[in-house]
């Protein structure tokens, strides 16, 4: 017999830990077929365990997650962050995931810049974008 004090449902999990913001954008993308939970599809009224694999694909990434701790309720980030333990395309080389964090690190930048890239600006992208290919 399961304890249900050591379970939660899958949507309502994810949306307490902070993941999904609402339950609905949890149960859409539960039904659309972008989480499975151990390996296996799941539904939205899925029970969490302790120490399940969470993976979904988000964005052209997959995100792998194992539960910590069962949280029914949305709680503060630094506490849901407690609640799980968090890698960004388990299956990716080193190699790989240092390109893509200089990637994110080019897109931050230039979107904190304002206006048109400047000449200067264009040609740094423009040699970063062959040295990718």
């Amino acid at each position: 017999m399961v304890d249900l004090k050591e379970t939660v449902r899958l949507d309502r999990w994810l949306v307490a830990v902070r993941v999904f913001k609402t339950r609905a954008l949890a149960a859409k993308a539960i039904a659309g077929g972008k989480i499975k939970v151990n390996g296996e599809s799941a539904k939205a009224h899925k029970l969490v365990r302790l120490e399940d694999d969470i993976r979904l694909k988000r964005n052209g990434q997959e995100h792998a997650y194992r539960v910590k701790k069962i949280q029914e309720k949305r709680v503060s980030a630094a506490e849901a962050a407690i609640c799980f333990e968090h890698e960004i395309d388990p299956g990716m080389d080193e190699e790989t995931k240092a390109m893509l964090q200089t990637v994110r690190q080019l897109a931050i930048k230039q979107i904190t810049t304002k206006g048109r890239p400047t000449k200067k600006d264009r040609r740094v992208l423009d040699r970063f974008k062959e040295s990718l290919s």
